[in-house]
C-alpha cells in the first residue's frame, strides 16, 4: 500500500505518463457519448406486464400519443378551421406518425329529422357560416368528442399523434419532437396559443434542461468549492488540486461510458457537480496533512526535500484512511446499480467510475503535485511549536463558531448517558415519519411546477383531458364474445365506475360508441345512452362505423377490447392507489370468463416506483454489511464495524422521516440518497476511528484519546462536511425538481452526519479501545520480544502486535526510576527497547538483583493484585516499555477474549515460575542456615 500511494513521489515522469495515457484513451470515448431521456429508462427491466403491453400496443396501437393543443378565442372560422386541417394533413405526413386523430376524421353519429347521419364532425372546411355554425354544433354535441377533441365552450380543440417510436434510433425522441415543431410551426399564428405535449417534447425538455443544468451546476459547484477550501485551508493554491483530479475524473468516466454505450440521464446531470465537492474533500484533507507535514519537517531543509517529506508525512498518516473513504464513497454509488431501472444504474455507473477514477487520481497525482510544486508555507498552523499532530492538541488555534462546536462537542462526550437518552427517542421520532415516504416515479413529476411543459400539460387537462394515457383490456375466449349486450354492458359498468370515482378524466371503449348510435336512434335522448340490448341492434349499430373508428377499441374477431382511459395523476401514490382500486373493480365487473390487463407505459414507469423501495433496501443492506465486514477487519473487531455504521444510519433514518413529514417523495433522485450519504458521510468516521486508535496508543485515558481525537479532526470533518452541504445545496438550483430534492435531503445528511460524527461517535468511542490492522502490520517489535518474551509464550505475531497496541507505549531516559521499592500499583511492564536494572534497598544498601533486557516482564504481581513493589526498577539505557494497567486491560480485552485468555495463562505460568524460583533461593537459604 506503501508503494502504491507514494508512486507519484517515487517515479513522477511514469505516474503522469500512466495517467495522462488512461485520459486519451477514455477522452477518445467521449464523442461517442449519448444523452437517454426516454421513458424506458424509467421502466423496470423486470416488470411483468411488458410483454403483455407490447402485445396489446401492436394490437390496439400505441399509447404513445403527442396532443397538440390548440386554442383560439375564435376557433370556428375558415382562417383558423383551415390552418387546422392544414396541420393535420403535415403531420400525417412524418413518417414517424402511425395515425392522426382530429376534427377531421372522428366520428360524429347524430339524428337528423329521423335518419341517422354518420359523418366526420369536419368533412373539409366550411364554406359559410351556416355550415360553421352546424360543424361547431356537431362537435359539441358528441360525448365522445366533447373532452377528448374539443373543450366544453368550443374555443380548444386537440389533434392526438399516435407515433411508432423507432428502437434503432437513440435520438428519435428529440428527432420526432423537432420535426413535429417543424409541422405546426408555420400555423401558430393563426392561433391564440400551440403546443405539444407527449413523451418526445418531455424527452426533448428534460434533455435541454439537462445540459442548461450541467452549464449551471458545475460553475456553481467550482465557486463553491473555492470558497470553501480557500476559506478553511487558507491558501490560494487549494482549489487547484480538486479542479485537476476532478476534471481527469470526468474525462475518465464518461469517456467509459461512451466507449461502453452508456447514456448521460437526468441523474447523470448532477455527476459533475458531486465529483467536484465529493472529490475535494478527500483532496483537502490530502492538502491539510501536507501543511501539517510542513510544520514537522526540518526547518532548513531545502525546497524539494522539504516537499517531499511532508508529502510522505500526509501518506503515512492519512494513506489508510484515504483508501477507505475512496472505497467507500465509491461503494455508496454503486449500490445504486441493483436497481431495475436502468435510469438508475446509468447513474450508479456513471458516478461510481467518476468517484473511483478520482480516488485514483487524488492518491497518484496529488502526491506528485504537492511533492513537485507543493507550497512552502503554511497559513493552517501559525506557531510551529506548539502544533502537534501526536497528540492532537490543536485547540488554541481552533476560533470562532469552530471552537463552540468542538467545546459543545467535548461537553457531550463527558455526559454519555444524555447523549444516548437524546438519540434514542429523536431515532424513533423520525423513524416513525419516515415508514409515511411515498413512492414516485412520473417524468412530470420530475419537472418543477413552474416549468413551462407543467403548465402545459395541467392547462391541457383543466380544458380537455390528461396527456397519460393507459389501457384497460379485456379478453373472452369466445368469438363475437363482445357483441354480447352483457359483456358490452360490462364495458359500460366500467366506463360509469371510472367516472364516478373521479380521479381519472376519461375513458372510452365501443360501448360508448354503440350506446351513441342507440341515443341517436332514439332521437337523442340522454336517458338512451345506454348499450343496446340485442345481438342483432349490435351488428346493425356496428355499421354506422367504419373499421379504422374502432380498430383502437375492439379486435378484428371481436374477442378482446380495449377502454382507453385518459388522466392527469403524476403522483406515483396516488395513481397506484387509484389503479389499483380500478384494477379491483374492474375484475369484479368482468367476472371469472374475462381475462383482465391493465397497461400502458405510464402505468409501467409508475410500477417502477415500487421497485425504488425494493432497490433502496437492498442497497442499503448491502452497503451497510459491506462496509460492516470492511471495517471489522481493518479494526480487527466486529465492534469498531458497527461503531462505524450507527453514526451513519442515524442520519439516514432522519432523512427519510423529513421525506415523510414533508411529504417528499421516493423517486429516482430521493431513492439515491440513503446509500450516497452513507458511503459519503462515513469519511468522517473513518478518519476519527483511525485518530482514535492512533491516540489510543499514546494514553490509557479513553475520554483523553477522544478529546484530542475530536480537537485534531474538528477542522477537516468541518470544513468537508460545509463543504459537501454546500455543494449539494448547489443542486437546489437545479430545473428538475428530483435533482433539488437530492441536493436539499443530501445537505441534511450531511449535517446530520456531521452531528452524529462529533457528538454520537465520539460518546460510542469512550466505551471501546479499537486496533487497525494497518497499526498491527506496520508495528515494529524486536525479534527477541515476539520469540522469547514468557508474556507472549504460544501467541501468534499477529496477536502479539494487537496485544502491544492495546497496552499504552511509555518512552524512558537512562536513568529513569521505572518503578519504586514500596510503591503501591497494578501495573505490569514489558520492555520493547533498551534495558533495566533491578536493585533491592535493606537498611541503606543497594543490592542488583539482576539486569532485564527486551522482552522481560516486571511487575507482574502488582497486576494481578494490587501490592507493595519489592524492588526497584531503574534504566539503564534509553528505550520503551509498555505499560499494561490490570483496569484497562480488562476493559479493552473485552473485546479480544481469545488473546486475553492467552495473556492471562502467560501470566500465571510468569508468576508460578516465579514462585518457583523463590521457592527454590528459599530452600537453599534453608540448607545454606542449617550448614
Amino acid at each position: 500500500m506503501q508503494n502504491f500511494l507514494t508512486l507519484g513521489v517515487r517515479h513522477r515522469a511514469l505516474t503522469a505518463l500512466f495517467i495522462a495515457a488512461i485520459t486519451l484513451a477514455c477522452g477518445m470515448g467521449l464523442n461517442k457519448l449519448r444523452v437517454d431521456t426516454s421513458f424506458d429508462s424509467l421502466i423496470s427491466d423486470s416488470d411483468p406486464t411488458k410483454v403483455i403491453y407490447e402485445k396489446i400496443k401492436q394490437e390496439f396501437g400505441s399509447d404513445n400519443t403527442t396532443i397538440i393543443y390548440v386554442r383560439a378565442s375564435d376557433l370556428w372560422t375558415e382562417d383558423r378551421i383551415s390552418a387546422l386541417q392544414e396541420m393535420h394533413y403535415a403531420l400525417e405526413d412524418l413518417p414517424f406518425v402511425e395515425r392522426v386523430d382530429s376534427l377531421f376524421n372522428v366520428r360524429s353519429i347524430r339524428d337528423q329529422n329521423g335518419m341517422i347521419q354518420s359523418s366526420t364532425v369536419l368533412d373539409g372546411v366550411p364554406y359559410d357560416d351556416v355550415e360553421m355554425k352546424a360543424a361547431h354544433d356537431n362537435a359539441l354535441y358528441s360525448p365522445l368528442i366533447v373532452g377528448n377533441f374539443i373543450s366544453k365552450d368550443g374555443n380548444v380543440t386537440a389533434i392526438n399523434v399516435s407515433i411508432v417510436k423507432d428502437p434503432d434510433d437513440p435520438d428519435f425522441d428529440r428527432n420526432a419532437y423537432l420535426a413535429i415543431e417543424d409541422a405546426i410551426k408555420p400555423y401558430r399564428s393563426a392561433f391564440d396559443e400551440v403546443f405539444q405535449v407527449g413523451p418526445p417534447r418531455v424527452n426533448q425538455d428534460t434533455e435541454t434542461n439537462l445540459f442548461d443544468d450541467l452549464a449551471l451546476l458545475i460553475p456553481l459547484s467550482l465557486g463553491v468549492l473555492t470558497a470553501t477550501i480557500v476559506l478553511f485551508v487558507r491558501s490560494a493554491f487549494a482549489p487547484i488540486i480538486p479542479m485537476i483530479t476532478s476534471g481527469i475524473s470526468l474525462v475518465w468516466a464518461f469517456g467509459l461510458m461512451g466507449h461502453m454505450g452508456i447514456p448521460i440521464n437526468i441523474l447523470s446531470a448532477m455527476v459533475p457537480s458531486l465529483v467536484i465537492v465529493i472529490g475535494s474533500t478527500e483532496d483537502t484533507h490530502m492538502l491539510a496533512g501536507y501543511l501539517s507535514g510542513l510544520k514537522h519537517g526540518q526547518a532548513h531543509t531545502v525546497a524539494s526535500e522539504k516537499r517531499r517529506l511532508a508529502t510522505l508525512f500526509l501518506i503515512r498518516h492519512l494513506g489508510l484512511p484515504l483508501i477507505l473513504t475512496s472505497v467507500t464513497t465509491t461503494l455508496g454509488f454503486a449500490a445504486n446499480g441493483l436497481a431495475d431501472m436502468s435510469l438508475v444504474r446509468d447513474f450508479a455507473f456513471a458516478a461510481s467510475v467518476s468517484i473511483a477514477a478520482n480516488g485514483i487520481i487524488t492518491l497518484l497525482l496529488v502526491p506528485l503535485i504537492l511533492s513537485t510544486v507543493g507550497p512552502l508555507r503554511s497559513r493552517l498552523h501559525r506557531n510551529e511549536d506548539a502544533i502537534s499532530s501526536d497528540t492532537g492538541n490543536q485547540e488554541h488555534h481552533i476560533r470562532g463558531p469552530v471552537a463552540t462546536i468542538l467545546k459543545f462537542c467535548r461537553a457531550a462526550a463527558g455526559h454519555p448517558r444524555t447523549v444516548i437518552g437524546i438519540t434514542i427517542p429523536v431515532v424513533i421520532i423520525f423513524g416513525l415519519f419516515a415508514l409515511q415516504t411515498k413512492v414516485s416515479n412520473d417524468p412530470i413529476a420530475a419537472f418543477k411546477s413552474y416549468h413551462p411543459l407543467v403548465q402545459d400539460v395541467n392547462k391541457l387537462a383543466d380544458t380537455l383531458s390528461g396527456m397519460e394515457i393507459f389501457y384497460i383490456n379485456l379478453e373472452s375466449s369466445k368469438p363475437d364474445a363482445f357483441k354480447q349486450p352483457e359483456n358490452l354492458q360490462r364495458l359500460a359498468d366500467i366506463k360509469k365506475y371510472i367516472l364516478a370515482d373521479g380521479r381519472f378524466d376519461n375513458a372510452l371503449s365501443i360501448a360508448d360508441h354503440l350506446s351513441l348510435v342507440n341515443r341517436e336512434f332514439h332521437g337523442g335522448d340522454p336517458a338512451m345512452m345506454i348499450v343496446p340490448d340485442s345481438e342483432a341492434l349490435v351488428d346493425q349499430y356496428l355499421l354506422f362505423f367504419q373499421r379504422s373508428d374502432l380498430e383502437n377499441y375492439v379486435s378484428h374477431d371481436f374477442q378482446r377490447v380495449n377502454i382507453v382511459v385518459r388522466h392527469n395523476i403524476h403522483n406515483s401514490h396516488d395513481l397506484k392507489m387509484a389503479v389499483a382500486d380500478l384494477d379491483a373493480r374492474v375484475r369484479a365487473i368482468a367476472g371469472p370468463d374475462l381475462r383482465v390487463d391493465l397497461v400502458g407505459q405510464n402505468l409501467m414507469i409508475n410500477n417502477a416506483a415500487e421497485d425504488l423501495i425494493k432497490a433502496q433496501v437492498q442497497s442499503v443492506g448491502l452497503l451497510l454489511v459491506v462496509i460492516f465486514i470492511m471495517m471489522s477487519l481493518v479494526y480487527t473487531s466486529t465492534i469498531g464495524g458497527l461503531l462505524s455504521l450507527i453514526p451513519n444510519i442515524i442520519p439516514i433514518v432522519i432523512v427519510f422521516g423529513i421525506m415523510g413529514m414533508f411529504d417528499i417523495p421516493l423517486n429516482p433522485g430521493t431513492a439515491t440518497v440513503a446509500v450516497i450519504a452513507i458511503g459519503i458521510a462515513i469519511d468522517d468516521t473513518i478518519h476519527l476511528l483511525s485518530s482514535y486508535a492512533h491516540e489510543s496508543r499514546l494514553t490509557v485515558d479513553r475520554l483523553e484519546a477522544v478529546r484530542r481525537t475530536v480537537s485534531s479532526q474538528a477542522i477537516p470533518a468541518i470544513s468537508t462536511s460545509v463543504a459537501l452541504t454546500a455543494g449539494f445545496i448547489v443542486l437546489l438550483w437545479s430545473n428538475f425538481t428530483i435533482l433539488a430534492q437530492f441536493g436539499g435531503l443530501s445537505a441534511i445528511a450531511m449535517i446530520a452526519a456531521l452531528a452524529a460524527d462529533l457528538i454520537i461517535t465520539p460518546v460510542l468511542l469512550s466505551y471501546v479501545r479499537l486496533v487497525g490492522l494497518y497499526e498491527i502490520l506496520s508495528l515494529k517489535v524486536g525479534k527477541d520480544v515476539l520469540t522469547k518474551s514468557p508474556l507472549f509464550t504460544d501467541m501468534s505475531s499477529y496477536q502479539i502486535r494487537k496485544a502491544i497496541l492495546l497496552a499504552e507505549m511509555v518512552e524512558f531516559k537512562a536513568g529513569d526510576r521505572l518503578v519504586g521499592q514500596g510503591s503501591l500499583g497494578r501495573d505490569m511492564y514489558l520492555l520493547l527497547q533498551g534495558s533495566a536494572a533491578v536493585t533491592l534497598e535493606n537498611e541503606g544498601r543497594t543490592t542488583r538483583l539482576a539486569t532485564l533486557n527486551e522482552g522481560a516482564v516486571l511487575g507482574e504481581l502488582g497486576f494481578v493484585q494490587e501490592q507493595e513493589r519489592t524492588a526497584n526498577v531503574d534504566a539503564l539505557s534509553d528505550g520503551e516499555m509498555l505499560l499494561f494497567n490490570a483496569d484497562t486491560v480488562r476493559r479493552n480485552m473485552r473485546l479480544y477474549p481469545h488473546i486475553a485468555s492467552k495473556l492471562n495463562l502467560n501470566i500465571a505460568r510468569i508468576l508460578g515460575a516465579r514462585l518457583a524460583e523463590t521457592s527454590q533461593r528459599l530452600s537453599q537459604f534453608d540448607q545454606e542456615k542449617e550448614v
